[in-house]
């Protein structure tokens, strides 16, 4: 029954669509290394080792042989933290049915669903532990031996949290304490100790701080914002990669006018900039569908790039980095992040209205 909707909506699908979508499913699944892959890759290796050199110890053999060691994956949003660490996982022959639930993977990743106030995260953690919860125990010291007690029935020895600044989200410091404490509990234990994998944006480094006995079992990968003048010509590259990977040409007087464009819209991060270009590409082949006998379409445009960056942040043409004159001066994301201040001679009569509701309230 649970496929039932899938299938009416994939029948549903015109060829175009379905040529499409096989076409975009071959570029989004394309994989840029960053540069920090390799030594996160080293961690993970870690990780592992530690378990499995603890499951051979007594308890006598080590002081330290039931606790083990986490990682913490930093980066501004849309670093590409999540697809790093996903691809590594995937790969990884240690983690074999990663992503599949009942897989027997010994890594389940938990994305929690807002703000990760204790209850949260053990709902979250339950339900892709395959045991979805029905109460939560008002003793918040159970709560993780609950959560390992799971982990052991599923043969999970390693979780990543995905976004995992969620943590700093609750306004009351107990409570972020709480859930930190019940991190630090997962990973000390004499018969089934847990590591941890975080990741998420600078402020989890700051929250880790608050509990020294957790922060000093992390390690620590800081992904670096990107640059025109160090990574222009890296960009440059997954640009034609995808345009490639899609069957498309980028036309000469745009090869190099594109990346630095990209690069800035992207607001300096790489995964931003790879989504963005994945974007235009699906663009240019609606483009492109749409008048399929003219071969001169076939090409990679800065308009496809243009519209791609409008659908996300909602940016009108002289916000546009990609179309726009001074796109240098232009602050990526803002139509996004200030929607009023797209128009600034709306302001005057946006304030006092917003000052009038709030009076009346």
């Amino acid at each position: 029954m649970s496929h039932r909707p899938f299938e009416i909506l994939r029948s549903s699908r015109s060829e175009e669509q379905r040529r499409r979508g096989a076409i975009m499913q071959k570029v989004r699944d394309e994989y840029f290394r960053p540069p920090k892959h390799e030594e996160t890759l080293e961690y993970v290796d870690d990780i592992i080792d530690r378990i499995v050199e603890q499951r051979g110890s007594k308890p006598s053999d080590t002081e330290n042989a039931h606790e083990l060691t986490g990682l913490a994956v930093i980066g501004e949003p849309r670093a590409g933290k999540s697809t790093m660490l996903k691809r590594i996982f995937r790969e990884h022959p240690a983690f074999p049915g990663y992503g599949i639930m009942g897989s027997g993977c010994p890594l389940v990743t938990v994305v929690p669903e807002g703000p990760c106030t204790l209850n949260r995260f053990t709902i979250d953690a339950l339900r892709q532990l395959g045991m979805p919860a029905t109460a939560i125990p008002r003793d918040e010291d159970r709560i993780h031996h609950l959560v390992r007690d799971h982990a052991r029935l599923m043969g999970v020895k390693i979780i990543h949290i995905d976004e995992a600044h969620h943590v700093t989200q609750p306004a009351n410091v107990d409570q972020i304490k709480k859930i930190l404490n019940t991190f630090k509990c997962l990973m000390i234990n004499s018969e089934w100790p847990i590591a941890l994998i975080f990741s998420g944006v600078p402020e989890i480094s700051h929250a880790l701080k608050l509990t020294k006995q957790l922060s000093g079992r992390f390690s620590f990968v800081h992904l670096e914002r990107i640059t025109i003048s160090g990574d222009a010509r890296k960009v440059q590259g997954v640009i034609r990669r995808l345009a490639d990977c899609a069957g498309l040409a980028i036309s000469n007087p745009y090869r190099n006018a594109l990346a630095p464009r990209l690069i800035h819209a992207g607001d300096y991060q790489m995964g931003a900039a790879i989504e963005y270009a994945q974007d235009a590409v699906e663009n240019a082949l609606k483009r492109i569908a749409r008048a399929p006998a003219n071969d001169e379409l076939a090409v990679l445009l800065p308009e496809d790039f243009a519209r791609a960056y409008a659908r996300r942040t909602a940016a009108i043409a002289e916000e546009n980095p990609f179309i726009a004159d001074g796109w240098e001066d232009i602050r990526p994301l803002a139509p996004l992040d200030e929607p009023a201040a797209a128009d600034p001679y709306a302001l005057p009569t946006i304030r006092p209205k917003t000052k009038s509701r709030r009076k009346g309230g």
